[in-house]
């Protein structure tokens, strides 16, 4: 898909989850993280570009007025929602297929060397499916796959894969 389509679905999808949280078509505009989305958005759009310095400009802003730090190169599907987000990390090679909803604090990344692979893709952080929440100040560390309808419950550490519909609590504790 070419940048400005992603741009344009991503913003567009990102509206409607917004909507769909907020039970409104109009409060989007009024939740301060959609605008944070919307950051991202042109920051990946100039990261696809290849124009740089101007991608880390919108990077930057998201990193000092919001205290987000979402990388340009992260791959998130249209249809995210940020809920309390200062703190959230989301690192460069993070994958996501479908929508999830993120609280304040955690953390997308980190692999330390290593990798895996999903579908003939090298993972080198975590692959996200679709409708999956991720709690208070928890992370999601390595290239792990993160099934489908996933609960990652708050100050949970997720270092293996998960199976879709479960629900994550502690160290890779998982709860069905």
């Amino acid at each position: 898909m070419n940048p400005f389509a992603t741009l344009y679905y991503g913003i567009k999808n990102d509206y409607l989850a917004y909507a769909g949280y907020a039970k409104s078509m109009y409060k989007p505009f009024f939740k301060i993280h959609y605008y944070c989305n919307i950051n991202f958005r042109l920051s990946h759009f100039f990261f696809h570009l290849k124009l740089l310095p101007i991608s880390r400009l919108f990077w930057l802003f998201n990193r000092i007025i919001f205290s987000i730090d979402i990388d340009p190169g992260a791959t998130l599907k249209g249809g995210f929602v940020i809920i309390h987000g200062i703190g959230i990390v989301i690192g460069r090679y993070v994958v996501s297929e479908g929508q999830f909803k993120i609280f304040h604090g955690a953390t997308l990344g980190g692999n330390n060397g290593k990798e895996a692979v999903y579908n003939n893709k090298v993972l080198k952080q975590p692959y996200l499916k679709d409708n999956i929440t991720i709690g208070i100040n928890s992370s999601v560390l390595g290239p792990i796959t993160i099934g489908s309808g996933v609960i990652i419950g708050s100050h949970a550490i997720v270092t293996k894969d998960v199976s879709d519909d479960c629900t994550i609590v502690g160290n890779n504790k998982v709860l069905k």
